[in-house]
This record gives structure tokens, C-alpha cells and sequence, in this order.
């Protein structure tokens, strides 16, 4: 312990406006002691362990509290007792020193925007590649439970149209070294256009739309099964919800328990980032279909043209629900790129044009 004192001050009695002229003494043995200063007389002994210290404002000396609530006030507002913790002295510090505040300021947000964009999605990528299987087993069955109740209903291909894309999968996955029971593959109905789908399990979903689209080129629908198996072999749908999960724990630790209005902009936020990890996601994708083509020996543009399907495909389908955009509106939807969970379709494929492993 500290020794401390004498330090001049005022002792005011508890629930009582008396007040006396003391100063108080700590001792190296952690004994605290006040004493007036009329005639030197002790007031009152306590242990330091038994006091405590009053709030710390700028300008204003720091109270010595006691436990029958009485308190010593110094007459010096610089003072500050021996073994304040650091805690609660710097805001006192901060409110002092509006230089270091500002940089705060600065700073705190370029800290967030670093743990958002770097820190959390790396930590929890890392976290996703250890998770056992069973997560990914529960978390691919509970996903295509959801889609079943919820977007999807049993396929209207037949059983003769299903086998030949059977057929083919099994091919590539046995041409890939890849167990072909590792990665299922079902179909299904649902009102949302061509599309496939890949779910953390390894099962792949295939809609009657984009096989109706490709079932004159085959090729194409191989090379988007090929990208949907990126997914799986780079475990996007654990990496995707070890990430919400991350993002959401961060918030929480940063803003405590947030409602109404703070949970909409929390919740935006969160959106936002997850909407840029799907681009990311979608880039790793594309880039194992491509290797996997060129392993196989098939041309990077079987995916191009994949692509080019399915946005002619998506586009007729948004002319015929909305009509023609104005051109304002095409502007508009320009600033709102960011939100687009799919990188720019014209660069992907020209990226898939032009692939080439550097030797």
C-alpha cells in the first residue's frame, strides 16, 4: 500500500450537512485516518479496503467515500487518490485532452470497419474449417427441411429426364476423385426462376427451370453443378454462418442490447457485409468451376455461356413480373451495386472467356 498525506480537505458527515475543516492520512499499513485541523484530533480510522472513491468530473476533486456514507472532500481538484484505477480516470482524461478524443473518434470507426472487413471474416473462416461435419450435416439437412416447407415443391421432371443429369454428375464427380455420395443431387420446383443451389452437406439442387434452360447444352449445366461443388469444397455454408454468427456477437459486445430502431441499422449493416462475403464467395466459386473444366478438359466458355443463359433467363423473367426499367431506375439501381450478392454477371463471364492457370 501507499502511503499518502497529509491531504487537506473537508469530512462531511453522513446524511448531514456538518462539515470539518481535517486532512486525511493513508498509511503504508492501509490504514486511513482523518484528522482536524483545528485541533489535530483523530475522527475517524478505517481500513483503505472500506472506502471508496466519488465520481471523477473535470475540475472537481475526487470524494473519499466511507462505508457509513460520510466522505472527505479535498480542497485540491487535481488530487487524485493513490490506486485510482486507470478506468476511472480516463474519461476525466479524455474531457481534458480533446486532441486525443478526436483521434478517438477517428479511429474507433477505422477499428470497426477493420474487425468487420478483415478480423471477423478471417477469424471465422478459420473457425468454419474445424467444425466437424456433423455441423455441416445438420446445418444442410435443416436447410433443405426450411426450402421444402417454405420456396419449394417436389420436382415436375420425370424420372427419364432426371437420369441423364444423373448420369453426367456422376461422371464428373468420378472424374474429379470425388465420392459421389458425399454430394447428392436433387431436384426441385420453385416460382423464383433458373437457379441451383449447393447447401453445407454437400446436397445440390437443381430447379426444373435451369434444367428446362440448359437441356439443349448439357455442357453448360455440367459447368454449373462444377461451380455449385465450389461451394461445398470451400465450405461457404458453414463459412457463411460462422460469419453472421461472429458479426452478431461483435455488435453485441459493442452495443449491448439494442432494440427498435438500433437493431434496423444493426441488422442493415450486417446485411451489407454479408451481401459483399457473397461476392467473395461466388469469385472462389466461379474460379474452382474454371479449374475443374480445364482438369477436365472442357473450354472455360461452357460456364460463360452458362452465365449468359442465366441472365437472359433472369432478365425476360424481371421484364415480364415489372416491365422495362426506365432509364433513371437503371441509374439508380447502379449506386446500389454493393448490395448485389453476385459479383457483376458481364465480369465473371468475361473472366471465364478468358481463363488461364498462369504456368
Amino acid at each position: 500500500m501507499t502511503a499518502c498525506g497529509p491531504v487537506k480537505g473537508i469530512w462531511q458527515l453522513a446524511r448531514s450537512a456538518q462539515v470539518y475543516k481535517a486532512s486525511v492520512t493513508i498509511s503504508a499499513q492501509g490504514m486511513v485516518q482523518i484528522h482536524s485541523e483545528d485541533d489535530g484530533s483523530l475522527l475517524q480510522e478505517t481500513p483503505f479496503a472500506a472506502v471508496s472513491y466519488g465520481d471523477v468530473i473535470p475540475g472537481l476533486p475526487v470524494d473519499l467515500v466511507f462505508a457509513d456514507s460520510s466522505r472527505f472532500i479535498p480542497l485540491d481538484s487535481r488530487f487524485r487518490w493513490p490506486g485510482m484505477s486507470a478506468r476511472r480516470t480516463l474519461p476525466a482524461w479524455l474531457e481534458e485532452h480533446w486532441l486525443a478524443l478526436f483521434a478517438a473518434v477517428l479511429l474507433v470507426p477505422a477499428f470497426v470497419w477493420l474487425m468487420v472487413t478483415r478480423v471477423v471474416p478471417a477469424g471465422a473462416d478459420l473457425a468454419a474449417v474445424w467444425l466437424p461435419d456433423s455441423v455441416g450435416e445438420e446445418l444442410g439437412q435443416q436447410s433443405l427441411t426450411l426450402l421444402d416447407a417454405s420456396y419449394m415443391t417436389p420436382s415436375a421432371l420425370t424420372g427419364e429426364q432426371q437420369q441423364p443429369i444423373r448420369q453426367r454428375w456422376q461422371q464428373l464427380l468420378a472424374q474429379l476423385q470425388l465420392n459421389s455420395d458425399d454430394y447428392p443431387l436433387h431436384f426441385r420446383r420453385w416460382n423464383y426462376g433458373a437457379n441451383a443451389m449447393a447447401l453445407a452437406d454437400g446436397t445440390i439442387i437443381l430447379t426444373d427451370d435451369i434444367v428446362q434452360l440448359m437441356a439443349r447444352h448439357p455442357q453448360q449445366l455440367d459447368a454449373v453443378l462444377l461451380h455449385e461443388l465450389g461451394h461445398v469444397e470451400h465450405k461457404h455454408g458453414l463459412k457463411t454462418l460462422s460469419r453472421a454468427t461472429a458479426m452478431s456477437m461483435l455488435f453485441a459486445m459493442m452495443f449491448g442490447d439494442i432494440e427498435g430502431a438500433g437493431e434496423m441499422v444493426l441488422g442493415l449493416g450486417t446485411s451489407f457485409m454479408q451481401s459483399a462475403f457473397s461476392r467473395d464467395m461466388e469469385h472462389e466459386a466461379d474460379h474452382y468451376a474454371l479449374l475443374s473444366l480445364q482438369r477436365l478438359q472442357r473450354p472455360g466458355s461452357d460456364f460463360a455461356d452458362a452465365l449468359l443463359a442465366l441472365q437472359s433467363s433472369h432478365e425476360t423473367a424481371v421484364q415480364e413480373c415489372r416491365g422495362e426499367r426506365s432509364a433513371e431506375e437503371k441509374r439508380a439501381a447502379g449506386l446500389f451495386d454493393y448490395l448485389r450478392t453476385h459479383p457483376d454477371t458481364s465480369e465473371r463471364i468475361r473472366i471465364a472467356r478468358n481463363f488461364s492457370v498462369p504456368e
